[in-house]
């Protein structure tokens, strides 16, 4: 009850805050409209930014954010069940949460009658996010635009220090078991680094971050990151199958328990929170770690500056017997997105607004920035940046304070491994070859000269585009309080509860701890897990139905 009325109290503030900055806008002309966004974000400068300062002079519109904090499902049960809703909602994952309390406007007429911009950017591709009824409630966080993909970053993978792999001559493991063999024979031969103890492997256990202990089983099985389920190409469809306990699993915590009986795993990682790991990885001592690169790219950005050979090379090693084939396809996360609410005081002026974020000009504008200042296009209409404004676009701090587009990076966005109409260049910079060649520190292409290779994606085999009919699993949200999402929960709770026990399980009994996981699994009706994959195979054939088939 206290923790209900804080947040009352808190948005009760917001809501005076709100009013105050409505009579400055309604002085000048300007429209406001409220959105929440379920992201973690500091405020918005209050002396404006470049990009917001644009957006606001060409369409009129000035947005009041208020952005999450603490327990998303609690904040986004709260905003449904009050009844009383900002204009816009984005809340991630729990989309589903406002559509089932009514919420969310069908978005259909609005489009037709304001959406050119928005039909144009998701040609061929509506009918994915358009629900069982017929109606569209929400923009997707982000799609692929056309056929063509170009990535040059992996994304994600088991990140291995630049120093294992030069004193190694750069090795080219043929499994994650020789790899393993590796890091412990350098932890060992480099007991410390700069006065602190090697640790061969380390892992984020922490909060919804936890995926990456959570989900090594699957990726480091040749998977690319479905998160809730393996899918295989099996007899011309692609089918759900869980890895939370099966052999990969075993497998997996096993060589972490291999780790950590040497003395070499991370074990306060259990308890770290997420900044806490940064701060871990910062350190220099800690050799490897299975991530995805947005999680680390503050603490990868601080390394390759120091230049000390302590950053981090995704490879390409998985489970002896399977291929690297981790990569992701384009993204298309048609479960979430952002919602105009049934409070909205002005829907139309909203849908214009939103269409305005869908023109081409504007997406050049939040991705590349002003022609001329931030980019330079060449006489065959080629995107470029010179080394000086790849060094600004590498300013963290501009780039979301002074610059400030990443505000609305989840208004309407592109996958930025997507070409624009033009068919040459990348909506997002660094996935545009000259600008990722030129943003590359000389050690990044001293590693990708040792390996023969123009990026560090070229390591691996190139995704799978079949799955761009369905990708990623994850975002195959269950209804909430539904025997699926309950059984889901269970799942994940005795696997938060046994993971720990397997990686720190002493000599001899890992096996025994394995069969009492495998025991406290089956106290979860078989029943009620096989209801929980066919949801997930449900949803993929939904997808792929919507895509045009197999």
């Amino acid at each position: 009850m206290r923790k209900l009325l804080i947040v009352l109290v808190l948005l009760s503030f917001a809501a005076f805050a709100f009013a105050g900055g409505k009579k400055e806008a309604a002085a000048t002309g300007i429209r406001e409209y409220d959105v929440f966004l379920g992201y973690e974000n500091v405020d918005y400068p209050v002396g404006g930014t470049i990009f917001g300062d644009w957006l606001e002079e060409q369409t009129g519109v000035r947005i009041n954010w208020e952005f999450n904090v603490g327990d998303l499902q609690q904040k986004v049960g709260l905003i449904a069940a009050s009844g009383d809703y900002p204009d816009a909602i984005h809340p991630r994952n729990y989309t589903q949460i406002l559509l089932n309390a009514g919420a969310a406007i069908p978005l259909n007429n609005l489009i037709e009658s304001h959406g050119p911009n928005i039909k144009a950017m998701y040609e061929g591709r509506m009918e994915m996010f358009r629900q069982s009824d017929g109606n569209i409630y929400w923009f997707p966080q982000v799609m692929p635009y056309g056929d063509v993909h170009r990535n040059p970053n992996p994304a994600h993978g088991l990140y291995v220090q630049r120093a294992v792999l030069e004193y190694f001559d750069y090795p080219t493991p043929d499994s994650l078991e020789e790899m393993v063999d590796l890091l412990i024979k350098y932890a060992q031969e480099n007991p410390t680094i700069d006065g602190n103890k090697t640790y061969a492997f380390t892992g984020l256990f922490w909060s919804w971050r936890e995926f990456p202990v959570m989900n090594a089983p699957s990726i480091l099985s040749g998977h690319p990151n479905d998160g809730s389920a393996d899918v295989d190409w099996v007899n011309g469809r692609w089918v759900a199958s869980p890895f939370y306990a099966n052999d990969n699993a075993y497998r997996i915590y096993k060589l972490y328990n291999k780790i950590h009986l040497a003395g070499l795993y991370d074990t306060e990682s259990f308890v770290m929170d997420y900044d806490q790991y940064l701060a871990k990885l910062s350190g220099g001592n800690i050799l490897a770690f299975y991530d995805q690169d947005w999680q680390f790219q503050t603490v990868q950005n601080l390394l390759l500056d120091q230049n000390q050979g302590r950053w981090y090379v995704a490879m390409p090693v998985v489970l002896d017997g399977y291929e690297p084939t981790i990569l992701n396809p384009p993204q298309p996360q048609v479960s979430e997105g952002i919602t105009i609410s049934t409070q909205a005081r002005d829907p139309e002026g909203l849908m214009q607004y939103f269409d305005f974020l869908a023109k081409w000009d504007t997406h050049v504008m939040r991705q590349w920035g002003r022609e001329g200042i931030d980019y330079n296009v060449d006489a065959s209409g080629l995107f470029y940046r010179t080394p000086e404004q790849v060094a600004q676009w590498q300013d963290l701090d501009w780039v979301r304070h002074t610059y400030g587009a990443h505000y609305w990076s989840n208004f309407l966005r592109l996958d930025g491994g997507s070409l624009y109409p033009d068919g040459i260049n990348n909506i997002g910079p660094g996935n545009q070859p000259s600008v990722y060649a030129a943003a590359r520190r000389p050690q990044e292409r001293e590693v990708l000269s040792a390996y023969g290779v123009e990026t560090f994606a070229a390591l691996f085999p190139p995704p799978d585009m079949r799955r761009t009919t369905y990708f990623p699993a994850w975002t195959m949200t269950m209804p909430p309080d539904s025997l699926e999402s309950i059984t889901g929960e269970r799942i994940m709770e005795a696997r938060r509860r046994f993971i720990p026990r397997l990686i720190m399980a002493g000599p001899g009994e890992y096996d025994r701890v394995w069969n009492e996981f495998i025991a406290e699994i089956n106290r979860i009706p078989q029943a009620d897990r096989d209801a929980h994959t066919r949801f997930i195979q449900r949803e993929i054939d939904r997808r792929v139905e919507a895509a045009g088939g197999y």
